[in-house]
């Protein structure tokens, strides 16, 4: 007996005390997602092996002193979501500074705040699920 309730007791803290940023995404939101004006900035919300997530932005690559280099923003970004705010912190940057915008999702359809230089000047971004 003593030694069921000391099994059931770890198994309560360990699985009371998950970090939600290593939850695994949601089916619906995993794949790609192409903003619906620009046609060329793209989401894609990644699964670890580890079973952490990333969100992966990719927007095309620029010429610099004649190199082709990815834009500003492109790279990964580790994530959070929370009700109607996702939490992003870019993962190249040794400056930690998670900031939070707006985010809706729909099984087609994803609206997020504009935290990268996009071509959309709009505050909130919809993408479309192509894959």
């Amino acid at each position: 007996m003593m030694k069921q309730a000391l099994i059931l007791i770890l198994l309560a803290a360990v699985f009371g005390c998950t970090d939600t940023s290593d939850q695994p995404i949601p089916l619906t939101l995993e794949g790609i997602w192409v903003d619906q004006l620009t046609k060329t900035d793209t989401l894609e919300f990644l699964t670890l092996q580890d079973g952490s997530s990333l969100l992966n932005l990719k927007r095309g690559q620029q010429n610099q002193n004649g190199f082709a280099v990815p834009k500003i923003g492109s790279g990964l970004y580790t994530f959070s979501i929370k009700k109607d705010n996702i939490t992003l912190q870019y993962s190249l940057s040794s400056y930690y500074n998670p900031t939070e915008y707006y985010f809706r999702q729909n099984a087609l359809e994803l609206k997020i705040g504009r935290f990268f230089d996009s071509e959309n000047s709009s505050d909130v971004l919809t993408f479309r699920k192509v894959r």
